[in-house]
């Protein structure tokens, strides 16, 4: 879920005025987050007070929708001026999560580094904890995000599903051939496509090519050298990528780890009716009442069923219907909202 994927779901039911802020530019600030002492101080939110004051009074305002969790600093202020205003958090998930992955499963942060971070994730624990009780409703991205909320205190949580936009490409898949799409410098990302690579060297491949899209050559260039079936393509525009997906048998989602927000790769792919094999972690956030997708927990299971599944194109000519059912029985923008409104303005 993206920004503008919220305020399209906002707009179905509510006229939506932007109130653009922006990052704190202090020194001070950019010292602490260069050491990794930074706790949900990305905004000098004493400076809009005045502003936020005129706006809210000006224009009616009833209902205040806070994108990203980082802006959830604003809750307080926004109840001081107005306190019948409804505080809705739109969270792309908290920042903890990923913070948390930084210290202990990447270790990018080392030696009195990681002695600062451990101390800072339980001070942003602490507020994002402390901030949840000037906040009406929390949306998330995902069931897991959802159970953090209420654990962190937030009394109205509601999962916004992805919707599922479709773009079909004639499909038109060639035996053998996977791929992956994605930003190598997110680190899920890299650790995913690197863990499902390892599974298929260690298995026989002769007849499997991965194809790999992604802007960031030297990582990828690393990856094509150490894995002879791994093919680099670059960075491609929709055009040049919609055509390239529509040649795969099956599109990777290699997800391995709860990291914040959703794969939004799972999501482009679903919309291009291209037939998916998908970890169940890389599924969260994601709802439909019909169609099958091809899922795995583990990066040897994922390639066990490349090796079952690619070179078969009758598979792949399966699986790309069972998707059509997928994105027909996905759920719709102005569904979700009723549901969110109904929760905004419940005694529960």
């Amino acid at each position: 879920m993206c920004t503008w994927e919220y305020i399209d779901l906002v707009k179905t039911k509510f006229e939506v005025e932007l109130f653009p802020v922006e990052m704190n530019r202090s020194f001070l600030y950019r010292f602490k987050k260069k050491l990794g002492l930074s706790a949900y101080e990305d905004y000098v939110v004493t400076g809009y007070e005045g502003r936020l004051t005129e706006i809210i009074a000006k224009k009616k305002i009833d209902y205040v929708f806070l994108n990203l969790s980082n802006t959830i600093t604003f809750s307080a202020i926004i109840k001081k001026i107005a306190p019948s205003v409804k505080v809705i958090l739109c969270s792309h998930g908290n920042e903890s999560g990923d913070f948390l992955h930084e210290i202990v499963l990447h270790k990018k942060l080392q030696g009195l580094k990681e002695i600062a971070a451990r101390y800072n994730l339980g001070k942003m624990l602490t507020k994002e904890s402390s901030f949840r009780k000037y906040v009406d409703v929390v949306l998330t991205v995902s069931e897991v995000e959802a159970e953090i909320e209420k654990w962190l205190g937030a009394e109205k949580v509601y999962m916004v599903p992805r919707v599922i936009r479709g773009n079909r490409v004639v499909h038109n898949p060639v035996k053998g051939r996977i791929g992956f799409f994605g930003d190598l410098s997110h680190a899920p990302n890299y650790y995913g496509i690197s863990k499902i690579c390892q599974a298929l060297k260690e298995r026989n491949v002769s007849e499997i090519e991965l194809r790999l899209v992604s802007s960031q050559e030297d990582t990828a260039r690393l990856l094509e050298k150490k894995f002879p079936f791994l093919t680099y393509l670059g960075y491609l525009d929709d055009e040049l990528l919609h055509k390239e997906v529509a040649s795969w048998a099956f599109c990777l989602n290699p997800v391995f780890y709860y990291s914040r927000g959703v794969s939004t790769k799972l999501g482009k792919a679903l919309g291009m009716g291209v037939p998916v094999i998908t970890s169940r972690k890389g599924m969260r956030g994601y709802k439909w009442a019909e169609g099958e997708v091809l899922t795995c927990e583990t990066p040897e299971q994922m390639a066990d069923l490349v090796l079952k599944h690619a070179t078969h194109i009758e598979d792949a000519v399966f699986y790309r219907d069972e998707i059509g059912k997928v994105q027909a029985s996905s759920p719709r923008l102005g569904d979700i909202m009723n549901d969110v409104y109904r929760l905004i303005e419940s005694n529960s």
